[in-house]
């Protein structure tokens, strides 16, 4: 019996680190890993330990999903392609002189600390060992898709669409639909 308490324990202590439906899906092949063993000779003992060897370490095994996660590389995605946001926006804020857009200064505030907020989650993610932190990248992706359609909305009021404003808005448009094509993903 003490072959079900190495396995039952090792679980549980993924069970603290991991998803349920993760868990489950390591117990099965944990069982099969240890059938195998047992098939093979081992004792029952040597067999739970031979297969909790053969997965690892619960913090091995926690990196490794936590680098494979899809908030993760939803992170990684949006943060590598901010400055291609940035600059796009940028000129277009400074080309069509955004200064004098119908703008509330406490509306530019908000969605400036929001746009902060969510590059700063999705940092966290990006940088993040630990798989319950990649959840975070669902609310920061439909926070920047609020932003994106904001700023489309915004720009779409503007009297003059320059070439600058057409880039960004196309690349905001095809940044949101990805986001949100993404989001079940994410959010599973």
């Amino acid at each position: 019996m003490a072959d079900r308490d190495l396995i039952h324990n090792y679980l549980n202590e993924l069970a603290q680190r991991l998803p349920a439906g993760t868990v489950e899906e390591l117990a099965d092949g944990l069982e099969e890993t240890f059938q195998h063993h047992l098939r093979s000779g081992l004792s029952p003992a040597d067999a739970a330990h031979a297969a909790i060897a053969e997965f690892g370490p619960p913090a091995q095994v926690t990196t490794a999903f936590a680098l494979q996660s899809p908030g993760r590389r939803t992170a990684i995605a949006l943060l590598a392609t901010a400055p291609v946001f940035a600059a796009l926006w940028g000129t277009t804020l400074i080309t069509t002189q955004a200064w004098h857009w119908p703008v509330p200064p406490a509306a530019a505030a908000v969605f400036g600390t929001t746009l902060l907020i969510v590059a700063v989650t999705l940092l966290s993610v990006a940088r993040s060992k630990d798989p319950r932190t990649a959840r975070l990248a669902g609310p920061a992706s439909v926070a920047l898709i609020l932003l994106d359609l904001g700023m489309l909305a915004i720009a779409t009021a503007t009297p003059a669409v320059t070439w600058p404003m057409a880039l960004a808005i196309a690349a905001s448009l095809a940044r949101t639909a990805l986001a949100a094509r993404n989001l079940p993903r994410v959010f599973a």
